[in-house]
């Protein structure tokens, strides 16, 4: 057992470093992102809407941010009803984010924002905990994929993995 989860923070930390490598030639070879991406900041969080979604001050303004490859189940969407969930979803959420101050790294195989002008955004606390996979891994939310994005294939094994495992909603919300 000790193997499998060393060898999953393993290939974590490389394709984290592979990534970090692809996104920093890709701004300093391609100028692909803005300046005030080229080097991570970080931001504070203002506000948790809900599960996937979150506001951070970027200087003096507010931004919407989507959590970029998850989707947790609805608390606040005004033709949806609370979804099985949700609540827990968005609590752990506001738990792991509200206050703290995150870094925002955009995908380079991602749009930049969602069509309700969300920033699309992978979540890093100060700390290096990848917010999305943890998520994703721990059952408060799915692998959403919009449209091709670089954790993909590790957010479709995390999801695999909290199913099979029985984790969060994958315990709770199971179908009839």
């Amino acid at each position: 057992m000790i193997n499998i989860q060393q060898n999953r923070k393993s290939l974590f930390f490389i394709g984290l470093m592979f990534v970090s490598g692809l996104l920093v030639g890709s701004v300093l070879t391609f100028n692909l992102f803005p300046k005030e991406l080229a080097v991570p900041q970080l931001y504070t969080v203002s506000r948790v809407i809900d599960g996937d979604t979150i506001d951070v001050t970027l200087g003096h303004t507010t931004e919407r941010v989507r959590l970029l490859g998850l989707d947790t189940p609805e608390t606040v969407h005004p033709q949806k009803p609370v979804q099985c969930y949700g609540p827990e979803s968005s609590a752990e959420t506001k738990r792991l984010l509200d206050g703290k101050k995150v870094y925002l790294i955009p995908d380079p195989m991602s749009s930049d924002k969602d069509k309700y002008g969300r920033l699309l955004r992978y979540v890093f606390l100060s700390n290096g905990e990848f917010v999305n996979d943890y998520l994703i891994k721990n059952g408060y939310g799915y692998n959403y994929i919009y449209e091709p994005f670089q954790f993909m294939k590790w957010f479709s094994f995390e999801e695999e993995f909290a199913r099979n495992n029985s984790m969060g909603l994958w315990e709770k919300c199971r179908a009839d």
